[in-house]
């Protein structure tokens, strides 16, 4: 059986590229995996396996709209020449092509849906791609359960809707401290993780004593660093630090981990704190957390848009040592069901092999 994997390209540093690698890795030993990228930026950040074969359907960026045929024709080439058996498209926007040259070489067609079906981020493409996905994929992949009942109310595909989640990292064992005094908050500093609500809950939580030796740390980087460094000026004990490459040092040192996201698929951030045994305090958007986080158990979950809320569940996880400790043990028993066994078991059983 030989797979292939078609993304944009391997070398970004999203939840996208970390899961995509995971699995062409893990699927690496049961089969022969080939990588398809759209154009080439350098090595996977994340590391490939060296079974992993590497193509590029370009040199540099193409539009996908304008430069339609040549995408369709290129990739039918790339599926021929691999002699590929089936072809996973990671993330919905590639179905624009991918499906067809698919269709064309007469071979199977999955569709890995990265974000979740109510979610575009304004763009006609990804619209397009996941019409196109439900009507003529042989498979779409979603991450979470939530996602497969969108999926059926939005677009009645044709398609057979499977549920696989992302995998927990393999991460160097982390020890959790109950007495650290650390939020921590970690992703791209964009629209959709919500940084802006957090900073308003912070603002709450720093009114009352029981916040007293806390301090909030934000990790990463992205088009509203500025902004929300301006914002955080007229707040105490808020520390910004760039993307770290040691994210088990990260969660060695984490005492509440939250995530004010307005939408995800489903987050890695909060898989790896998970297995690190790290209480989460989330909003409970539309997927992910709630897939993830058994809420009064392996952490807190709040309505969406709920700051007084989150505020008072921050709040009274830092003053609870108990349920701190009794949330990170939880935590550890719960992402046993995310491990990378059972996730690959998922992806050979759908593929075949």
């Amino acid at each position: 059986m030989r797979v292939g994997f078609l993304i944009q390209h391997i070398n970004g540093l999203g939840g996208t590229e970390r899961t995509a690698c995971a699995v062409m890795n893990g699927l690496a030993e049961h089969a022969s995996v080939c990588l398809i990228e759209l154009w080439s930026q350098g090595p996977a950040a994340y590391g490939l396996d060296p079974r992993v074969q590497t193509v590029s359907l370009f040199t540099r960026h193409v539009p996908m709209l304008s430069h339609w045929a040549s995408l369709v024709w290129q990739c039918y080439r790339q599926i021929g020449a691999l002699g590929l058996d089936v072809l996973v498209v990671v993330e919905s926007t590639h179905a624009l092509y991918g499906v067809a040259a698919c269709r064309l070489a007469g071979i199977r067609c999955v569709v890995w849906e990265h974000f979740n079906c109510n979610v575009d981020m304004g763009k006609r493409k990804r619209r397009w791609g996941r019409w196109i996905a439900s009507r003529w994929a042989d498979d779409i992949v979603t991450l979470t359960s939530r996602d497969i009942a969108l999926w059926h109310q939005k677009l009645a595909p044709k398609a057979r809707l499977v549920c696989i989640p992302n995998m927990v990292p393999a991460l160097p064992p982390v020890h959790y401290d109950p007495d650290s005094r650390l939020v921590v908050a970690i992703g791209r500093l964009t629209h959709q993780k919500g940084f802006d609500r957090l900073l308003a809950v912070w603002e709450k939580i720093i009114q009352d004593r029981r916040a007293t030796g806390w301090t909030l740390q934000i990790i990463g980087s992205g088009p509203e660093q500025d902004q929300l460094r301006r914002r955080a000026e007229s707040l105490t004990r808020v520390d910004f630090m760039p993307a770290q490459n040691d994210v088990s040092a990260v969660y060695a040192r984490t005492g509440i981990l939250v995530s004010t996201s307005r939408y995800e698929g489903l987050p890695m951030v909060m898989l790896e704190a998970q297995a690190a045994g790290i209480p989460i305090v989330a909003f409970d958007c539309e997927t992910g957390p709630s897939e993830i986080i058994v809420s009064g158990e392996t952490g807190l979950l709040v309505t969406q848009d709920d700051t007084q809320g989150f505020a008072s569940a921050v709040l009274d996880l830092m003053d609870d040592r108990a349920m701190r400790v009794s949330f990170s043990e939880a935590a550890r028993v719960r992402s046993s069901q995310f491990s990378p066994e059972k996730i690959i078991e998922k992806w050979r059983n759908l593929l075949k092999v």
